[in-house]
Formats: structure tokens, sequence, C-alpha cells
């Protein structure tokens, strides 16, 4: 559940960048630097479900284990660590766009 919360929030986060590039485009540059904001938040969002699902799953897994039991494999999904790269990526974008992004139009 969470997973699908992260795809969504990270979705929502370049949606809101769009809609603040067309509108600074349209309006005021200074509507793409507000939006900015909002891709943060949602970046933040996806960012903080990625995290707490991957903490679910491990706790899940090592509460299986026994004292005589090999350790299972704790390495999360190839698509569960570009997600990860993608909401850093994402942060970092909009907290660009929320301090320059009236400046760059």
């Amino acid at each position: 559940m969470l997973q699908k919360r992260s795809g969504l929030a990270l979705v929502l986060a370049w949606l809101m960048g769009l809609i603040g590039f067309v509108f600074g485009l349209v309006f005021d540059p200074i509507w793409f630097a507000r939006f900015g904001s909002v891709v943060v938040l949602f970046a933040v969002m996806s960012e903080y479900a990625l995290l707490h699902g991957e903490l679910n799953i491990l706790y899940q897994r090592l509460e299986k284990v026994q004292a005589e039991d090999d350790m299972p494999d704790l390495t999360p999904s190839k698509w569960h660590r570009k997600k990860v790269w993608l909401s850093h990526l994402t942060v970092v974008l909009g907290t660009l766009i929320w301090g320059f992004g009236d400046l760059l139009l």
C-alpha cells in the first residue's frame, strides 16, 4: 500500500512541477517558484512512504528468522531503489525550482 502511495506522490510532484512551469510561462514566473514548494512536499512524502514501507518489510522478515536460520536477503528491489533515487532527485530539483524558479523563467 505504501509503495503505491510513494509512486502516486512522485507523479503528483512532477505534475505540480509541470503545472507550475505552465503557470510561470502564462501568468508570472513567480508561480513556477511557488509550485516548487509543492514539488518538494510531494517528493518528501514519497521518500517517507518508501522508507517506512521498506522498514516494515525488513521488520516482518526479521521476525520470521529463527536463531538457527541464515539471514534472509534484505536487499530492496531494483524498482524500489530507482524510486528512492528519483525521490531524492525530485527533492533537489524541487528545491532549486522553489529557490530560483522565477529567475529561470
